[in-house]
């Protein structure tokens, strides 16, 4: 699973995955962690690289073809979603307002060999809080509606105002906004997350530190992003929060091998060096060393031990806590690496509240 998840598999990796992929393996056990890790485009990438002449030796050549199947998908998926983005942000921009993209298709973009190898649902624009009223007119004007997909109507569900207005006060971003898209071949809606501060999953407000993201964005093939840098602090963030929230950890969303992944592919396309000084004037330095501790464990020699020194806080305690937002409700017994893949890992916390 972690070597079929690597966006550069060395040479000895590479050896080892063969020997796997040609090994006796739950074949059914190790598609589906594929599938729920979001790593089947990754996963395909180093097969059709490194294993694909000798198929026919493979004991898991019947489950390459599954694979195969699900990443072309992706990949025309990735492509719709990126194409409808990229013409939302040239109409933002010329109503003279400033966006960038964060994670998902940036990512994509900037980090990996084959931009259709990352999976995304949904696409996140970090916008300026005050302008938000001027985006809204945008987006309406283009057909976006706040609300949820209608699976069995084809259309967007309508969200109340009240709900609308809610999330919008206490979380860094407002409801989505989506537009049904009976062009695609494969995208249904269109879904754009609309950021106004970095300060994830909390109702404080981070202008100035948005602001200083939007200053240096840059762009790639029309789309325009924050910087190498700031992407992945950003990207060590989302995955930090989310690995330690209570509700993302009852739903199941608080340990996704993907967003290790992406941490992993931009540490390996960028010199990263400046990192811990921009994690700190972002004040998400604790955030930062979490991921990339994390990620180090799940994936040795992957993250510069330096960067990992210069970012060390004195209290390390906080690696194995679980807040529900307001206070630390459990401390894990069992390291990250074991939790990543073992479903059943709700057991410990629901026991222990």
């Amino acid at each position: 699973m972690l070597l079929l998840s690597l966006p550069d598999p060395r040479s000895d990796e590479v050896d080892a995955m063969r020997r796997l992929l040609d090994s006796p393996l739950d074949w059914n056990q190790v598609l589906g962690m594929l599938t729920v890790h979001r790593v089947l485009g990754v996963a395909w990438h180093n097969v059709l690289l490194y294993a694909i002449e000798r198929r026919q030796r493979l004991r898991s050549a019947y489950f390459l073809k599954s694979l195969r199947v699900s990443a072309a998908g992706q990949r025309l998926m990735a492509g719709e979603q990126t194409e409808l983005t990229v013409q939302v942000q040239r109409a933002l921009s010329d109503a003279g307002l400033r966006s960038a993209v964060l994670k998902g298709g940036a990512v994509a973009k900037m980090a990996y060999p084959d931009p259709s190898m990352r999976m995304f649902n949904d696409n996140d624009l970090l916008v300026d809080r005050e302008r938000l009223p001027e985006v809204e007119t945008v987006l309406r004007e283009l057909g976006y509606v706040q609300g949820s997909w209608d699976y069995a109507t084809a259309s967007v569900r309508p969200a109340p105002r009240r709900e609308a207005l809610f999330l919008a006060l206490h979380s860094h971003q407002t409801y989505s906004y989506m537009k049904p898209t009976p062009q695609a071949q494969a995208l249904e809606c269109h879904r754009l997350d609309m950021h106004f501060s970095i300060d994830l999953m909390t109702g404080h407000r981070s202008d100035a530190a948005v602001s200083a993201l939007l200053d240096s964005r840059i762009e790639i093939d029309g789309m325009t992003t924050i910087s190498a840098t700031d992407m992945l602090v950003f990207t060590c963030l989302h995955f930090a929060r989310e690995a330690v929230h209570r509700g993302e950890v009852l739903a199941l969303k608080d340990l996704v091998l993907y967003k290790v992944v992406d941490i992993l592919a931009l540490l390996a396309a960028y010199d990263m060096s400046d990192v811990p000084d921009r994690a700190a004037q972002l004040g998400f330095a604790r955030e930062v060393y979490f991921a990339l501790h994390h990620a180090a464990d799940l994936f040795p020699g992957r993250v510069p031990a330096d960067l990992l020194d210069r970012l060390r806080p004195d209290d390390l305690a906080y690696l194995d806590e679980v807040n529900d937002g307001h206070a630390v409700v459990h401390r894990w017994r069992t390291p990250m690496i074991q939790r990543m893949f073992d479903i059943h890992r709700l057991r410990e916390l629901t026991e222990s509240t």
